[in-house]
């Protein structure tokens, strides 16, 4: 079954459908965050001072006013804790030897962050799959994710994150998939680099369920990106961030052990009045053979 509506309108109702409830929350100062002007500092959480440090305290983000903002991207794993409700849609154009035409996603991610130093999640989504040589297919799926904040400086930041997904049995998955990552935000600032940010994470894959003979079973992800911060955080257009995403996908197991898929994902983001961050940007394929021919992502955050 096709889905009855046009992807552009779906993106827009579900950026609207999480908007609204927030709007009038938008038009109110921000909560007062570390290192505001009469908040006194926070201790830096490191290694050192991992069970010690941050547990008992409430969450809010650091500033960096004058450096590259800490945020989340497109596809790098972040490596800050959150408080926020997140949207994330996709459309991807396969390439003609897919037996799909083209597929469609929306994903709704809600995180938590009771102290400073843990993070948790709950996410659902919907996926569409326009058939060109089998029946089209829809359906659902859910999950969860914690985060663990290991260190939290000016200028550096470090995770680790879980995830664990439940499989979409409406268009024909049968395994959970569970992950863990280490993920890390460096601001280039202080080397020169004004208001650039490097982005990376690795990330191990493993596949929980009824799996062919010889089918894969892991994979690991890894990702650089780079992002230039372009405006203040009080201009018009907060933020305004131009990056470029390098992103990588390696078999571990099963008959294409070894095999690496690379994608570049050029793209912007901005925030408006302080809780609000529009995302996008495309994935294009850069190894062969293309898995498919780009992505379109469009991203919607509300920040509380």
């Amino acid at each position: 079954m096709k889905p009855k509506h046009p992807f552009a309108v779906r993106i827009l109702a579900s950026a609207c459908l999480v908007a609204i409830p927030f709007a009038w929350a938008g038009s109110a100062a921000p909560a007062p965050i570390v290192g505001a002007p009469g908040q006194p500092d926070r201790a830096d959480l490191t290694l050192e001072n991992l069970f010690g440090t941050g547990w008992d305290e409430p969450w809010s983000k650091r500033p960096h006013p004058d450096g590259a903002p800490d945020m989340t991207l497109l596809r790098v794993q972040s490596n800050l804790l959150l408080y926020s409700l997140r949207t994330d849609t996709f459309f991807e154009r396969t390439t003609s030897a897919n037996r799909d035409r083209q597929i469609q996603f929306v994903n709704q991610l809600f995180e938590f962050s009771p102290n400073r130093r843990l993070m948790l999640g709950a996410f659902g989504n919907f996926e569409w799959m326009d058939g060109r040589t089998r029946p089209d297919r829809e359906g659902g799926g859910y999950g969860a994710l914690a985060r663990l904040q290991l260190i939290d400086l000016k200028d550096a930041s470090y995770a680790f994150n879980l995830r664990a997904a439940a499989p979409n049995e409406g268009i024909g998955e049968r395994q959970t998939v569970t992950s863990f990552a280490l993920a890390g935000w460096h601001d280039l600032t202080p080397l020169g680099l004004h208001r650039i940010g490097l982005y990376w994470h690795l990330q191990e894959e493993t596949w929980i369920g009824p799996t062919p003979a010889g089918g894969r079973r892991n994979d690991l992800t890894y990702d650089l990106t780079l992002a230039k911060t372009w405006t203040s955080p009080t201009s018009r257009l907060e933020n305004f961030t131009t990056f470029v995403e390098a992103f990588s996908k390696t078999d571990l197991d099963g008959p294409n052990r070894g095999h690496a898929v690379v994608t570049l994902t050029p793209g912007f983001r901005f925030n408006l009045h302080h809780h609000h961050v529009i995302m996008t940007g495309v994935d294009l394929p850069v190894t062969a053979p293309r898995p498919f021919e780009q992505i379109l992502r469009v991203t919607y955050i509300y920040s509380f």
